[in-house]
């Protein structure tokens, strides 16, 4: 179906991050340093780094998601959502397509977003920390609640690809996948957010840009810090090339690159980085 073109050692913590205000992604949850990157106190640079990759992974396909949509379907987004409160704003001044959004199409992703968001905070309350192992016996470099909502996250974006190859353009069709994507990006945000790794968002760049900015300007970024901060911004870029390419050259399967990429993140983090006693 076309739519067409319109590191740290073990034991230490890693400095130079960019502060943000403590805060929990659950409500059940007390509020947790974001400052500082948790996993770094307990955790081997090695599995850190292959941590790092994934996020960058998950950014790669956010951007592709995100170019998919927001091409084919006019002005919205389905993980910026800064953009489209904008856009509402617009929309609401009376400023219409195609000069201005489809105010309907900016409610429906910011509706989505914000399900997805508050369904992912239940799942990862729910499966806070583990009955068999004291949290603080365990190395977590991606937690297995993160993985859960990223299963639940793959779904929702199967759907999408399916109802991309299977059905013809249409104002409702748009509308649906708009939807799929945005309950996906919400779901997904809480959970990358979950894992208090400072100044990174997977679905949005502003916190992760401002962060590699502060570290630059006042030579406090560490290495490895300033590869995941690059490598995530890096990643959405070229996530977004990819899924205008996508369009231009093999739209129907478009979204396949990015749904693969979201089942690769799963496979790599549940091999390589499933919580084990520590030593």
């Amino acid at each position: 179906m076309e739519f067409g073109h319109p590191n740290t050692p073990q034991g230490g913590c890693e400095m130079g991050e960019a502060i943000i205000p403590a805060s929990s992604y659950g409500g059940s949850e007390p509020a947790a340093d974001r400052s500082v990157d948790l996993a770094a106190l307990h955790t081997p640079p090695a599995l850190l780094a292959v941590r790092d990759r994934l996020l960058i992974g998950l950014a790669f396909a956010s951007g592709m998601f995100e170019a998919i949509c927001f091409l084919s379907f006019g002005k919205v987004f389905t993980a910026f959502q800064t953009g489209n409160i904008v856009f509402l704003g617009v929309g609401l001044a009376g400023t219409r397509a195609p000069f201005g959004p489809d105010w309907v199409r900016v409610v429906i992703s910011l509706a989505a977003f914000a399900a997805g968001a508050a369904l992912a905070a239940r799942v990862l309350a729910r499966f806070d920390g583990d009955e068999e192992v004291e949290d603080s016996e365990i190395t977590e470099a991606w937690p297995r609640r993160v993985s859960i909502v990223l299963v639940g996250v793959l779904v929702v974006q199967i759907g999408f690809l399916v109802v991309w190859m299977a059905t013809s353009p249409s104002s409702g069709v748009s509308n649906t996948l708009i939807g799929l994507n945005a309950l996906a990006m919400g779901a997904q945000m809480n959970a990358i957010r979950s894992m208090h790794v400072p100044g990174i968002s997977t679905t949005a760049a502003t916190a992760t840009f401002i962060s590699l900015v502060t570290g630059l300007s006042n030579w406090s970024l560490k290495s490895p810090v300033l590869r995941r901060l690059a490598g995530v911004l890096v990643g959405m870029a070229l996530g977004a090339f990819v899924g205008d390419w996508m369009l231009d050259h093999a739209s129907t399967y478009a979204p396949l690159v990015p749904v693969a990429v979201i089942a690769a993140v799963i496979a790599v983090a549940w091999l390589r980085l499933r919580p084990k006693p520590s030593r």
